[in-house]
């Protein structure tokens, strides 16, 4: 959970040519990426973010896209 080096590696991502940024906390995570991560990425790129793995109910989805996941 370093939000900052995610961002980071998003942002080069994004300057290389990515068209989109893909979060995944793994399958079958035990817990879904932080809301904190997230909005760390979402400030550092402009693509879509998509995040995934441990997301187990429709309120830790709505609280993913909160933080700033398009998907």
């Amino acid at each position: 959970d370093k939000p900052e080096i995610a961002a980071c590696t998003a942002m080069a991502g994004e300057m290389l040519g990515l068209k989109l940024i893909y979060l995944d906390g793994g399958s079958g995570a035990q817990k879904q990426i932080s809301p904190r991560m997230i909005a760390s990425v979402r400030k550092a790129v402009d693509v879509p973010l998509i995040v995934g793995g441990g997301i187990r109910s429709a309120e830790e989805a709505a609280e993913a896209m909160e933080a700033g996941a398009d998907v």
